[in-house]
């Protein structure tokens, strides 16, 4: 019986602490397209780096995975070259990964201001046939909300205060996200959302890939919203500066 693709793009993570990346043979080794900017397009870039990695210490715990169409993605708790949480999308023809993207942040190992993870919580899919509109809920919070700025509108999103946050630096509540927005923007160093560029989902889980500035640098906002009755209820996130192009090591652009 062949793998879904979201236990496709699990296996694929996975495989970096088994070592059996090759193997498995779920990565395209003719078309595989990358879209992290410190990785090199083809198969042979992802094997090169995984034989720089410390693989006495690697370790990789798939802690979320879900499916949208002929994509995969997946939320990984890592231990790559230091303790790293990811987020990592493969998209599939015709049984192999053609295509990757990743963000990567590394992992303070300490519980937040509500004594929570960047990875604990929920992590089963739910309510299925509510995917196309959770994905619309989420989008229209991101753009009107984060994006265009109209927090009075805030209200349609969450049920009261309630969000179980997962971010680092904040603590649970609508109030308490927003406040920690303020404070970083009165001091100089918002956090900037201006581009959308995918929306995946799996029923209640919505996954955010956006472009923007976090403390003034260019960076990757990845965000994982949970819904529960037609309100975001927990978020989790991963933010990645985006290097400039000089840097990069493909052409194929982060998003």
């Amino acid at each position: 019986m062949e793998l879904s693709n979201r236990d496709k793009a699990a296996a694929i993570q996975n495989s970096i602490e088994t070592e059996t990346l090759a193997e498995i043979g779920l990565i395209d080794p003719v078309s595989y397209k990358q879209h992290n900017p410190h990785v090199a397009t083809g198969l042979q870039a992802i094997l090169e780096l995984h034989g720089q990695m410390p693989m006495d210490k690697v370790y990789t715990n798939v802690v979320r995975k879900f499916q949208d169409g002929d994509i995969g993605f997946v939320h990984v708790d890592y231990f790559l070259f230091e303790p790293t949480v990811a987020f990592d999308i493969h998209r599939f023809e015709e049984g192999r990964s053609v295509e990757h993207w990743d963000n990567l942040q590394a992992n303070p190992l300490q519980r937040n201001k509500s004594g929570r993870t960047m990875t604990d919580g929920k992590t089963k899919a739910t309510d299925h046939h509510k995917t196309v509109a959770n994905k619309a809920l989420v989008r229209r919070f991101v753009q009107e909300v984060l994006i265009e700025g109209n927090t009075e509108r805030r209200s349609l999103y969450f049920k009261d205060d309630e969000l179980i946050q997962h971010n680092p630096h904040m603590g649970d509540g609508v109030s308490a996200f927003f406040s920690v927005l303020e404070e970083w923007k009165a001091a100089g160093k918002p956090q900037t959302y201006h581009t959308i560029h995918k929306v995946l989902g799996e029923g209640n889980f919505v996954l955010v890939l956006s472009e923007g500035y976090l403390h003034g640098v260019h960076s990757a906002f990845y965000d994982l919203y949970r819904v529960h009755n037609d309100r975001i209820i927990e978020h989790w996130d991963v933010i990645e500066e985006i290097p400039p192009v000089e840097k990069r090591k493909n052409d194929n652009g982060k998003f």
